[in-house]
């Protein structure tokens, strides 16, 4: 560009919100995908029999931008019972309020004796977090966003 030619201010910051705006639906594209991952992981690998399909059924995640919901996954599987799936999808909505800033993933079981069962020595959502843990920086870093 010539030295004389000057970029209007109003042209930048049109850029620089374009930008951003690609970035953050890249993040959050590509959060739904490890989603869906980390979900699918608790549910083929959880390691303790669910004998009223409760725990398995309470299995999901939300996406969460700037404290409001962008996104339920399904909860369970297909053949999971109704209360599971409720209770599970209804305690992750209500963790939202603890994340008002940023674009956030959010992956529970929803049982309350879920913290039990993983306790005595049961994977319940264990390796879904090591997966999680392997996968956002990998994101991060291929998007060239420092954590």
């Amino acid at each position: 560009m010539p030295i004389n030619q000057i970029t209007p201010q109003s042209q930048i910051d049109g850029y620089i919100d374009e930008r951003i705006e690609r970035l953050k639906q890249a993040i959050i594209y590509n959060l739904c995908a490890i989603g869906e991952k980390v979900r699918n992981e608790a549910l083929e690998r959880g390691s303790y029999t669910d004998q009223t399909k409760n725990l398995r059924s309470s299995v999901g995640y939300v996406i969460v931008i700037d404290g409001q919901l962008y996104k339920v996954s399904e909860f369970g599987k297909p053949d999971g019972n109704n209360e599971g799936k409720e209770i599970g999808a209804s305690y992750a909505q209500s963790l939202i309020s603890k994340f008002p800033k940023g674009i956030v993933l959010i992956v529970v079981a929803g049982m309350k004796y879920a913290g039990y069962v993983s306790a005595k020595g049961y994977n319940v959502l264990d390796s879904s977090e090591l997966l999680a843990e392997q996968l956002v920086p990998e994101l991060l870093k291929q998007l060239g966003i420092n954590k």
